[in-house]
């Protein structure tokens, strides 16, 4: 079953995709703003509405049931009522914001386009870039493993894992199929798998192994797992 601008959806370039506490679903879409699907129609959020950009790119729930969308414009947090927005003027890193993701402390984590990563405790802003280790100033996904320890995928330089005070970096050299790292996810059995522009590699603490076409993957460029 398709859903499309005609059924109300925002725009049809959709980035994100995130399910919130009451069941309704949320698409993040390129120029169309933030949709929410009820099971039966669609309401749309854009810039008129309080949005500071609509383009979405990701789009998280927080402990208190708040959502928080990554944009073009900085992130936006929304309370059921009314959107919050913060941008480089409150600490954030930069106001390009790719990626947002909460670990289990309770911070909630954005990946931006040039500014490196910032971390939120409710109050301030912390922003790690190269200069702390990171990989790339331009981190395009965040995921945490079930040791503690932060992946952040990168544009152009590989995988980051953050251990809460070092960084160590996987890049192409170490035997990830490609340095743009758009998806990062940890299975049930603890592997890392991350989505390239070459394909999927899978890390199991030890080594990585690449999928491409090669072994049955039918598509080469991997945007979301």
């Amino acid at each position: 079953t398709t859903f499309t601008t005609a059924d109300g959806l925002g725009s049809n370039d959709v980035w994100s995709i995130a399910e919130d506490r009451e069941g309704s679903l949320w698409f993040g879409t390129q120029g169309g703003g933030v949709s929410r699907y009820d099971g039966q129609k669609f309401k749309t959020f854009t810039t008129e509405d309080g949005l500071a950009s609509n383009d979405v790119w990701s789009i998280v729930e927080d402990r208190d049931g708040h959502l928080w969308f990554a944009t073009h414009g900085g992130v936006c947090r929304y309370d059921g009522r009314q959107f919050t927005t913060f941008t480089a003027a409150d600490g954030l890193a930069s106001n390009d914001v790719h990626s947002a993701f909460q670990d289990r402390g309770g911070y909630l984590w954005f990946g931006t386009d040039g500014g490196g990563v910032s971390r939120y405790d409710r109050q301030r802003f912390t922003t790690f870039t190269v200069a702390e280790g990171l990989a790339s100033n331009s981190v395009m996904s965040i995921a945490e493993d079930g040791e503690g320890y932060l992946w952040f995928g990168t544009m152009d330089r590989g995988v980051s894992r953050y251990d809460g005070r070092n960084f160590k970096t996987f890049t192409n050299e170490d035997g990830l199929v490609n340095n743009l790292v758009n998806a990062v996810m940890e299975d049930q059995r603890g592997s890392l798998w991350f989505g390239t522009f070459d394909g999927i590699s899978r890390y199991d603490g030890e080594q990585l192994t690449t999928f491409t076409a090669k072994e049955g993957l039918g598509q080469y460029r991997v945007v979301s797992i």
